[in-house]
């Protein structure tokens, strides 16, 4: 009887049972809630969305030119797209001309019906940013040629999922383009179709314009420290060698993807519409001149300066 008295002492009643159990279900419930809450919020963080209008605009090119551009943003290049890799990406491209235009960001393995629009609508697609690099964009409506040609291009970058691979770098983005025409007396360069199809420019520009990093706008960057170069050739028709006189490249990363790495070279060539990321340290203060190296493309413009400071 004793031991029955004692049992019964230290016994929970049935209804107090179902009340703690209950209570458990639902802390692990909340618990689960927030979780799920966590990693919705984690998955909305990589989503990244870019909206770009696509529009005419009269742009300087330098050494007082002017040029009837079209445009990504009203500038010529368009502006970086930079994601980390495996985040999805979206795209609004929102037509303010009376052509047709579109947007081929050559980082989306998706089909190309999606890059193409017409006046009267926006352009609109998504995908997954799934292998690191540096990538051209342009527009993909036909001719792409001429639409190429007059500034609708641009870079983006997919860094890759654990960093660079040598670490935090003073970072140059880079775009070569081309310019086909001369210039009327206002100094106005008129479009010429003839020589796009020929392959002839005129002029061979770094980031949009003539002397854009010349002796008195370099590029400022310091001694001892890495410098990294996102670069793309955005043509549309001829082969881009960049080196840097003084400059042997530590890494040369082709298509910007840390799997396909070279190493000590002087300079490296990509064809139109390809990236790659040149990294470098200068140790000796001055002024380092930058150049596409076939000849006749820095006699017309391709060329600039890397002044390094300590």
């Amino acid at each position: 009887m004793a031991m029955a008295d004692e049992a019964q002492k230290y016994s929970v009643p049935a209804g107090a049972r179902a009340g703690r159990v209950a209570a458990r279900v639902m802390a692990i419930t909340i618990t689960l809630a927030g979780l799920l809450a966590i990693a919705a919020g984690a998955a909305r963080a990589e989503q990244h969305v870019f909206t770009v209008t696509s529009e005419r605009k009269r742009v300087s090119i330098g050494a007082g030119m002017t040029y009837d551009a079209w445009t990504y943003d009203g500038a010529v290049p368009g502006p970086v797209l930079r994601v980390k890799q495996n985040e999805d990406v979206t795209i609004h491209l929102q037509n303010r001309t009376s052509e047709a235009h579109g947007i081929d960001i050559m980082a989306a393995q998706i089909s190309p019906k999606h890059f193409s629009g017409d006046p009267t609508g926006a352009v609109d697609y998504s995908f997954k940013a799934s292998v690191p690099g540096v990538f051209d964009y342009h527009c993909s409506a036909i001719p792409v040629l001429d639409h190429v040609a007059s500034g609708m291009y641009g870079m983006m970058i997919i860094d890759p999922t654990a960093g660079w691979p040598n670490g935090p770098a003073q970072e140059l983005t880079i775009i070569q383009g081309e310019f086909y025409g001369k210039p009327n007396d206002k100094g106005l360069v008129v479009a010429d179709h003839t020589k796009m199809l020929a392959a002839e420019p005129d002029f061979i520009v770094f980031n949009g314009a003539l002397s854009r990093y010349g002796a008195s706008s370099p590029i400022e960057i310091k001694t001892g420290k890495l410098t990294r170069i996102f670069f793309v050739n955005a043509g549309p028709n001829l082969a881009s060698t960049l080196h840097i006189s003084g400059v042997i490249f530590s890494t040369v990363y082709q298509s910007g993807n840390p799997a396909n790495a070279l190493h000590d070279i002087p300079s490296f060539s990509l064809a139109p519409g390809q990236g790659a990321v040149f990294e470098f340290t200068i140790t000796e203060p001055g002024d380092y001149r930058f150049a596409d190296s076939a000849g006749a493309h820095s006699y017309k413009g391709a060329l600039g300066i890397i002044r390094a400071t300590p």
